[in-house]
């Protein structure tokens, strides 16, 4: 008899609610789960060819290419498939699994990589925690476990967990050192504003210009070296003030506590010291930038892949971010759509292809709205821009007011030259069953320059095919 909380149905449930674009098994120890899964969602799989010893391998291992086969043999659709067998090529995804591997039988911090890769604010991972084996501490020091089962595996006894990473229950992560970090980026000239679970910075420098940025604090404790909000170093180069508004976890900053500042600072006169004032946000930071643009009417937005609300009233189809639908979007600055109607003029990037953020770009709408429209470029927009090199060249634009549409399509031609795009225009020809439009991206690809992941997608699709 099947331990509860061990089936696929349950472990997809677990996954769930909303539909996964991506799910990736960990070290090919669940390749029955995944059939469901491309059942269920038709979603994209890969294998994440980890090893045992936290490496990877220079070639697909035989344990993934087993898992291939199996799939195949099982009536998965090549396009669907994807071997991941180098850091460089890891990508987020909405779910993870690795049935009795990494904190099992392998060594839970191995998979520090995968964390600081492939995940979101809403990834779910699926695990079995051996006791004893340290996955418990190591894990929650990162996020949350929820027990879904029970069992023993000889000698052993293993609980299989649902992982969500953010912050840890009771403190964000570099709680203790934060108030110092926070004084020292704010100068003797600015103010810092600590709340439970936010907080402001304000660094004056230029009264010309004032951006006011989003973000996440856990993020800027624990996977930035210099601990400082996104854009500080930036921002600091161009002359202007600052005024950043941080974060502790997910929370879309949806707190009485933060409306209430944003409210006082405009009140007392704030932001119109400033010539210009610029809110600027990716994701739920991007939510954020135009929410609270009415705090400072005619000021100019900039959003990057951005939630325009998570109200399920008004959103039914959004099925990401299950760590925020305990907070309420029906009160003040709930609905970006509203916000940004206070903005003077608003740059709104997106994905058309990402579904999700489509549908939301499309509720921001207004003819001071300029939708720029980023393609095979994902939810992480900002993070491709940046690594095309094109990212802070844009910001500088569209802060000091020169961007244009065709400015932004210009620069954008640069993604024909980056790695990311052009994987993602040869995952598409194959997942609408064109191996033939495959084949001739790879090799107009490979024609410009080297691109390994390319030249081994090619050989295995012709060697499939051969």
């Amino acid at each position: 008899m099947m331990t509860p909380g061990t089936s696929p149905g349950d472990l997809l449930a677990a996954l769930g609610p909303g539909p996964v674009e991506r799910l990736a098994d960990l070290g090919a120890t669940a390749p029955e789960l995944v059939l469901a899964a491309l059942d269920r969602w038709e979603c994209r799989v890969d294998l994440i060819d980890l090893q045992p010893d936290g490496s990877f391998p220079d070639q697909p291992s035989a344990r993934a290419l087993i898992w291939r086969d199996t799939l195949l043999a099982a009536g998965a659709a090549a396009g669907r498939i994807g071997i991941v067998h180098q850091a460089e090529d890891l990508r987020p995804c909405d779910g993870i699994v690795s049935l009795s591997g990494f904190g099992h039988r392998w060594r839970i911090r191995h998979l520090g990589q995968v964390l600081a890769r492939a995940i979101h604010a809403d990834t779910r991972i699926i695990l079995d925690l051996r006791k004893g084996g340290g996955g418990y501490p190591w894990l929650k020091a990162r996020g949350s476990c929820t027990a879904l089962a029970s069992f023993r595996d000889g000698d052993a006894a293993v609980t299989r967990v649902l992982f969500r990473p953010g912050p840890v229950e009771g403190a964000g992560a570099g709680d203790e050192d934060w108030p110092e970090v926070a004084a020292g980026l704010a100068g003797p000239e600015g103010f810092v504003l600590a709340g439970e679970s936010h907080s402001f910075i304000h660094r004056p420098r230029d009264p010309g210009t004032l951006v006011v940025t989003f973000d996440n604090l856990d993020i800027a404790m624990t996977r930035r070296a210099d601990r400082k909000p996104w854009g500080y170093d930036f921002i600091e180069r161009q002359g202007w003030s600052m005024l950043g508004v941080m974060a502790q976890g997910w929370t879309w900053y949806r707190d009485p506590w933060v409306w209430s500042q944003f409210d006082r600072l405009a009140s007392e006169g704030f932001f119109a010291r400033f010539g210009r004032v610029v809110f600027y946000g990716a994701s739920m930071g991007g939510y954020a930038a135009c929410a609270f643009a009415p705090t400072h009417p005619g000021c100019d937005v900039i959003a990057i892949s951005p939630q325009s609300t998570l109200d399920p009233a008004l959103v039914p189809w959004e099925s990401r971010y299950a760590s925020a639908r305990g907070y309420d979007f029906t009160g003040r600055y709930g609905d970006a759509a509203d916000g940004i109607a206070a903005a003077g003029r608003a740059f709104v990037l997106f994905d058309p292809h990402a579904r999700l953020d489509a549908a939301h770009a499309a509720r921001l709408q207004g003819p001071q709205v300029v939708h720029l429209r980023a393609p095979r470029l994902g939810h992480r927009l900002g993070s491709s821009l940046n690594q095309m090199g094109v990212l802070q060249p844009l910001l500088r634009e569209a802060l000091d007011g020169t961007l244009t549409a065709g400015r932004f399509h210009a620069a954008l031609r640069a993604r024909h030259r980056f790695p990311r795009y052009q994987r993602e225009l040869f995952e598409a020809a194959l997942g609408r069953g064109r191996p033939g439009l495959a084949r001739r991206v790879a090799k107009w690809v490979l024609a410009q320059a080297p691109n390994a992941t390319l030249a081994r997608a090619l050989r295995e699709l012709e060697s499939r095919d051969g």
